[in-house]
């Protein structure tokens, strides 16, 4: 069975940015090349070379540690000299400074026009079925599933939202300080640094080691959003099963919030329910059925698919309330189409027993769910 190849240099990420930088403005932009280390640690030591907190640092997309990739990062109000300092705040993995540049807007999640990946396989000696499942794909459109990796190593993000929201503060401590889950109050805290938001808990808790609500605190909002990220993306993925599973992944009913081909939501009325699912079958993907990522938009489907969406998703655990306003998750809220196409064709260059995929997706769409698509295997170091 065909199987992507473990090692960063066999997994090359490249963000296609929003907009480059237009030469003046408050923020200094930063194209970085970076492996061996994860998104939010390289903020978290960006901010400390420029002596900014980290809001002050903005990027796109989180990008996997186990990769080679290149991606845009602003600091606001950043001196271009104290890039000299970065080195000294890296604990591990290697940076390389690939352009600078200004611009007057920060970058925020979600600011990029897409992602281009290089994929290095092995293991098949008839590349046939691989290639006929990209044909698939880009027929049908890629199933928009979150993957594993939004849930942290052995599900812990997931298990700390679930924590969280249930105002278990403990729960969610034990959930960042261990993924394995084998950490309780009262144990030794685990030895050695760790960068961003996990960093300051356990910092937190080594000065006051009964105070878990504090320790949340110390965070900021950077470990909420990622945990009510988690809790989103788990809601989302089992509609989507479930609309999979009733054979309504490309079409579309009367009262379902459809999505056009530029993502602007629409309520799918009688006038437009046949028009709307010819543009949703496979082969057109000019509109896309959808489903929630729960939050503060008010933004809803006729109260009847409403229920049954929220019915769907009751086995993950996760109550939508945690993520309204004054929630304890609180989060901004949207709607996500159940299936993306690529941005460009999908390559399969072969070279005997091995071969380089190329692909270029939307923005969130996950390299990993297009290969178990396509029946490659994904090595565990790539699930998060």
């Amino acid at each position: 069975m065909p199987a992507l190849l473990a090692g960063s240099a066999n997994f090359i990420v490249d963000e296609d940015p929003a907009y480059e930088p237009v030469g003046d403005g408050e923020h200094l932009y930063l194209h970085l090349e970076k492996e061996g280390i994860a998104t939010d640690a390289l903020a978290d030591a960006l901010a400390k070379a420029f002596g900014k907190r980290p809001s002050d640092i903005g990027y796109a997309g989180r990008k996997d540690r186990h990769a080679i990739a290149r991606q845009w990062f602003s600091v606001h109000f950043g001196d271009e000299a104290r890039l000299a300092n970065l080195p000294e705040h890296l604990r591990h993995g290697r940076v390389a400074v690939l352009r600078t540049g200004r611009h007057r807007n920060k970058i925020r999640l979600g600011h990029l026009a897409g992602n281009r990946f290089r994929l290095r396989l092995g293991g098949a000696s008839d590349w046939e079925p691989v290639r006929a499942a990209l044909a698939r794909l880009a027929h049908e459109g890629i199933r928009n599933r979150f993957g594993t990796q939004r849930f942290g190593r052995n599900q812990a993000t997931l298990r700390c939202a679930r924590a969280w929201g249930a105002g278990d503060w403990r729960g969610a401590v034990a959930a960042i300080v261990d993924a394995d889950d084998r950490w309780r109050f009262g144990d030794a805290l685990p030895e050695g640094f760790r960068p961003g938001p996990e960093g300051r808990v356990l910092g937190y808790l080594r000065k006051k080691p009964e105070d878990a609500r504090g320790a949340l605190v110390a965070t900021g909002d950077q470990m909420r959003k990622l945990v009510a990220s988690a809790a989103q993306s788990a809601v989302f993925n089992a509609i989507a099963d479930a609309r999979e599973a009733l054979s309504l992944t490309h079409r579309l009913r009367l009262g379902d919030l459809g999505l056009n081909a530029k993502g602007a939501p629409f309520l799918v009325e009688a006038d437009r329910l046949d028009d709307t699912n010819l543009r949703a079958a496979p082969g057109s993907l000019q509109a896309f059925a959808s489903a929630p990522l729960p939050g503060t938009s008010t933004l809803r489907p006729a109260p009847a698919i409403d229920a049954e969406e929220r019915t769907w998703a009751e086995p993950t655990g996760i109550d939508w309330s945690w993520l309204d306003a004054k929630g304890p998750l609180e989060s901004p809220g949207e709607r996500r189409a159940l299936v993306v196409p690529f941005r460009a064709p999908p390559q399969l260059i072969a070279e005997g027993d091995q071969a380089w995929l190329e692909l270029s997706l939307p923005p969130g769409t996950y390299a990993t769910e297009v290969l178990d698509q396509c029946g490659v295997t994904v090595p565990d170091d790539r699930r998060g």
